[in-house]
């Protein structure tokens, strides 16, 4: 099921976060819960935001982060994630987490989406290919330092 998520979910969102950040080949950090927090308290309560939650027998098990926001250079809007984060074993999540948010963006006349995937963990293109599959097309890529395993 996905749903809007509430202040409830925010520590199993935190946590997912976590461990898709520890498994990054990217990102290199340990959240920040008093901050994340505050990013997910804001895209519950700001207009141009929304969380949605992927939910399996009443367990958070993936989530989006969504923003609107104004384009620098015109007075037109665009939509993108700030994280879209599914736990492995129940990665068939994200093609509803990915619906509820291209609903959204239609709901909010937003033409133009931009998604990226900046963890580094799409190595088979699952995910590109998902993205592709609800009309969005690979226009660039991400450059990124990759974190040094120790």
């Amino acid at each position: 099921m996905i749903r809007n998520g509430t202040h409830a979910d925010i520590p199993a969102i935190i946590s997912i976060g976590q461990q898709v950040i520890d498994r990054s080949k990217t990102y290199d950090a340990t959240v920040d819960p008093a901050k994340a927090a505050y990013m997910l308290r804001r895209a519950i309560n700001d207009k141009k935001m929304e969380l949605f939650v992927a939910e399996k027998a009443g367990q958070c098990v993936g989530f989006f982060i969504a923003l609107i926001d104004e384009h620098w250079y015109a007075k037109s809007y665009y939509a993108t994630d700030i994280a879209f984060c599914v736990l492995p074993e129940h990665a068939e999540q994200g093609v509803w987490l990915l619906r509820r948010f291209m609903r959204w963006c239609k709901a909010n006349n937003i033409k133009q989406v931009q998604l990226g995937l900046s963890t580094g963990l799409d190595a088979d293109g699952r995910t590109g290919r998902l993205y592709e599959a609800h009309g969005l097309t690979l226009v660039g890529g991400i450059y990124a330092t990759i974190k040094q395993v120790v």
